[in-house]
């Protein structure tokens, strides 16, 4: 007699770095669930990239609507309930996806995460102090999960071709707009584009569209880079890595996803995030990840950046 399938639900919501490291764990739930359906719970500029994986049977959208807005949260309870999960792993952890679980609190169900009285609660009293891949590898460790990898993105295709003549490096010149000590001025990021140029490596910038005014300021003030910055998809970025010599940016999503490309990268951080708890994994011994740290970025100089190129990656620029 064939079992039904049961029905398995995930959410992460983002942001891109935190969703792009989930893939390994997306791939280790979804081998424990080889016989259920596994559902994704996410929001709308993932969704594409999370279908094309081919890991969901369905992805589904939550936009994270105010509370305040009844008609949206009902319709996502309704559309919850209705799948009839029996398990749910919340790799978000945040106060609202912990909130969900009150959605399914008239039914029996299993549920990872950090919600007050869940059935299998992340009790590591370090979940806080540690780096995302660590924490939910010791999540799923408690649901029977644990053979947990790194993000494989080697599954990706182009959806664009640039046709970039080799050799090129990615610049990733954005951060958050309200810490504005996470960002290394563009200036510096003229200079470096510069010295490269010289050495017949063309500098390409990305970014998304609050990136723009940074961007068009790099590409205006070195002649020879190209701007791909609101032109890209996930997809694009995990594509122009694979291909790329090297990578250099603040603490944001893309630098996740150019490592895990395989690309080595120079990754900024200020003391505003921690980079043992988030800075972006190597997919090889190979392929260097180098983190610069500095309080305030906008004190960390262009020589500083130089010395680590010829130093750590043999760049004489």
């Amino acid at each position: 007699m064939k079992l039904k399938k049961k029905n398995i639900l995930i959410i992460k919501h983002g942001a891109l770095g935190d969703f792009i490291l989930s893939f390994g764990p997306f791939k280790a739930i979804r081998n424990y669930h080889l016989n259920d359906n596994v559902y994704l719970l996410t929001t709308s500029p993932f969704k594409k990239f999370a279908e094309e994986s081919n890991i969901f049977d369905e992805v589904l959208i939550d936009d994270r609507n105010s509370f305040w807005n009844l008609k949206k949260i009902y319709k996502l309870s309704k559309l919850l309930k209705e799948k009839n999960f029996v398990r749910v792993y919340d790799l978000q952890t945040s106060q609202r996806s912990s909130s969900y679980y009150n959605l399914f609190r008239l039914k029996k169900i299993e549920w990872s995460g950090t919600a007050l009285g869940c059935s299998h609660p992340d009790k590591n009293p370090d979940r806080n102090k540690i780096h995302t891949i660590e924490r939910h590898k010791f999540q799923l460790a408690e649901m029977g999960i644990k053979n947990i990898k790194l993000s494989d993105l080697s599954w990706v295709k182009y959806s664009n071709n640039f046709k970039i003549k080799k050799p090129y490096i990615l610049i990733s010149p954005g951060a958050s707009l309200h810490r504005p000590r996470k960002r290394w001025p563009e200036k510096n990021y003229v200079e470096i584009a510069k010295k490269f140029i010289k050495r017949k490596v063309t500098p390409v910038i990305l970014g998304n569209y609050e990136d723009l005014e940074l961007a068009n300021f790099i590409y205006m003030n070195s002649n020879g880079c190209i701007n791909l910055a609101n032109k890209t998809t996930i997809q694009d970025l995990c594509c122009l890595a694979r291909d790329a010599q090297f990578a250099i940016g603040n603490d944001t999503g893309p630098m996740h996803i150019f490592s895990l490309s395989g690309c080595q990268v120079m990754v900024l951080f200020s003391n505003d995030s921690n980079p043992i708890r988030c800075a972006p994994r190597s997919v090889s011994k190979k392929k260097l990840v180098k983190i610069i740290q500095k309080k305030d970025l906008r004190n960390l100089t262009v020589e500083e950046v130089l010395h680590s190129l010829r130093n750590d990656f043999r760049y004489e620029l």
